[in-house]
């Protein structure tokens, strides 16, 4: 008998087999017909869910990247201040040591090639355009409040989102320490733009 599954666990057992061998054999010596054997599935499935291995990739960037995005989406729409959503916006975008499994650091190694920067680009976009829209209701309730001062917050929320998605990302291979340094001229650059009346950080 067929083995039919459900096309989201069929789609997650393909990405789990990718994920192996990208991390076994490097994500440029990996073929399809590689994963299509390791999934053991037809090639016309593995098409049916995904273009391609970079298709693949970029679903496994987004999956990684739903624990947070959803922690910045409660944070949001929590029932705090302007500013502790702020405090707690950052702290959530910030990828610490317990935040951080083998397959993660795994994951980045493959995302730094330099054949993948144009689906890093993409996907930093991506992401970008949420996080605009969650800081930029945090900053009208920031001025509701009368804490802070933004004249056009959506506009300044996009300028300071982008800036912090793609300073990450060009941060990432960086040590600690110099990571830190960005990470302070970035609350420094915060604070000021939400002419903020009382101290954030």
């Amino acid at each position: 008998m067929r083995d039919v599954k459900d096309p989201e666990i069929r789609k997650a057992e393909i990405m789990e087999a990718a994920l192996h061998l990208f991390v076994k054999k490097g994500f440029l010596k990996t073929t399809t017909q590689d994963i299509i054997d390791k999934a053991n599935i037809s090639r016309g499935l593995l098409y049916y869910h995904f273009k391609d291995k970079e298709a693949i990739l970029y679903h496994l960037v987004e999956r990684y990247s739903e624990p947070m995005v959803g922690q910045l989406y409660k944070v949001t729409y929590s029932d705090t201040s302007a500013i502790e959503k702020i405090r707690s916006f950052i702290q959530a975008t910030l990828i610490t040591a317990d935040k951080t499994t083998a397959d993660m650091i795994a994951l980045q190694s493959i995302i730094d090639l330099e054949q993948n920067r144009y689906l890093m680009d993409r996907f930093a976009h991506k992401i970008s355009e949420i996080l605009t829209t969650y800081l930029t209701h945090i900053m009208e309730q920031g001025m509701s409040e009368g804490v802070f001062h933004v004249p056009q917050p959506k506009e300044t929320a996009s300028f300071l989102i982008n800036g912090y998605v793609f300073v990450s990302i060009d941060t990432s291979t960086l040590p600690n320490d110099k990571k830190l340094l960005y990470l302070e001229a970035y609350k420094n650059l915060l604070e000021q733009t939400l002419g903020a009346k009382t101290k954030i950080f």
